[in-house]
């Protein structure tokens, strides 16, 4: 495995997300426990002016780590528990197992590899009701995993009970599916993290008790897929675990935006269509011929439509509808 460049990066944009906009007005305080693994030590000022070095992420550093979460996590039923991850990760076909700076420097392969199941199960003796797993790394199946069935299930603390069941609600959002690989460019953030930042600020949003606008898991999984979309028909975003009607993550200052997929019934009509959508607050134009056009929307009532040169033998019939987050497909009629 050579040495991945997209994961520092991804989550050095997440610790920024987490520090500086992250609010919760249901679970006020905050506190982050982070380990980046780089070439060199990176350091990181909060929102306060506070300058930390961050640790590598080494097996032991994990294990003192996520011992120091539990126990902030397990003050309270009603804290928020949110666990990411993004860099190496291998599967069995059943299991996912994530990877630490030092994974293979003991004779056992996953000495220093995190269980994700094991984890998950010991995470259920915490007393936080409200638990989400953000996994960012590849889940193919590697030999050693197969060949080796009785690979020890690290999960960095305390053994759970599996004949407990967890209460609370505990969702686990993955960037692939069992046996797939996850996706980034060089020294840039991932695309799984791009857009669990965008779903996370813009979109991945319900109305608890009708009033403010919140992230919930629910929603989250739904945003990432739709920007996470190739078209080909793959599903995204594989989830583990979504149950009932969602908790609060996170709380927008404002009005969400809608991913919106804009296409047409005849796609030979697409090269000469000029496709914009009009709303209260703006107006927005497609500036390639991406098809179908993703964009953000403001949510609400919306006109979207197709325009095509006097020339041509195409026309296509304005779509009035009303936009509710986190996504939405348009397809507009040919004629």
């Amino acid at each position: 495995m050579k040495q991945l460049t997209s994961p520092p990066k991804s989550a050095m944009a997440m610790l920024e997300w987490f520090d500086r906009t992250l609010n919760n007005p249901q679970a006020p305080l905050k506190s982050i426990e982070v380990l980046i693994s780089e070439p060199q030590a990176s350091t990181y000022t909060d929102a306060n002016g506070l300058v930390a070095e961050i640790a590598a992420a080494t097996w032991n550093n994990f294990e003192a780590s996520v011992q120091a979460w539990f126990e902030r996590a397990n003050a309270d039923s009603s804290n928020v528990a949110i666990f990411y991850f993004c860099g190496h990760g291998i599967g069995d076909g059943i299991n996912t197992y994530l990877l630490m700076e030092d994974t293979g420097s003991k004779k056992d392969l996953l000495m220093s590899a995190l269980h994700l199941s094991a984890f998950r199960i010991a995470m259920g003796a915490c007393k936080a009701q409200k638990q989400v797993y953000l996994i960012d790394a590849c889940r193919t199946v590697d030999l050693a995993t197969v060949f080796t069935p009785h690979m020890p299930a690290q999960s960095g603390l305390e053994p759970g009970n599996v004949f407990e069941v967890f209460e609370g609600s505990n969702p686990v959002l993955y960037s692939a599916r069992q046996g797939e690989q996850a996706f980034g460019e060089p020294e840039n953030v991932s695309d799984f993290t791009k857009a669990l930042l965008e779903g996370l600020t813009r979109c991945a949003v319900f109305r608890p008790n009708g009033k403010h606008w919140a992230v919930s898991p629910q929603e989250l999984q739904k945003a990432i897929a739709a920007l996470m979309d190739d078209f080909s028909g793959k599903p995204q975003c594989p989830a583990d675990g979504i149950v009932g009607t969602g908790f609060q993550i996170h709380v927008l200052s404002g009005p969400p935006e809608v991913v919106v997929h804009v296409s047409l019934d005849n796609e030979k009509a697409n090269a000469s269509a000029e496709i914009s959508y009009t709303t209260k607050e703006r107006r927005g134009t497609r500036m390639d011929k991406a098809h179908p056009w993703r964009t953000f929307i403001p949510c609400g009532q919306c006109f979207v439509e197709a325009q095509f040169a006097p020339s041509s033998k195409f026309s296509a019939v304005t779509l009035e509808t009303t936009l509710y987050p986190p996504f939405q497909n348009i397809l507009l009629e040919v004629q």
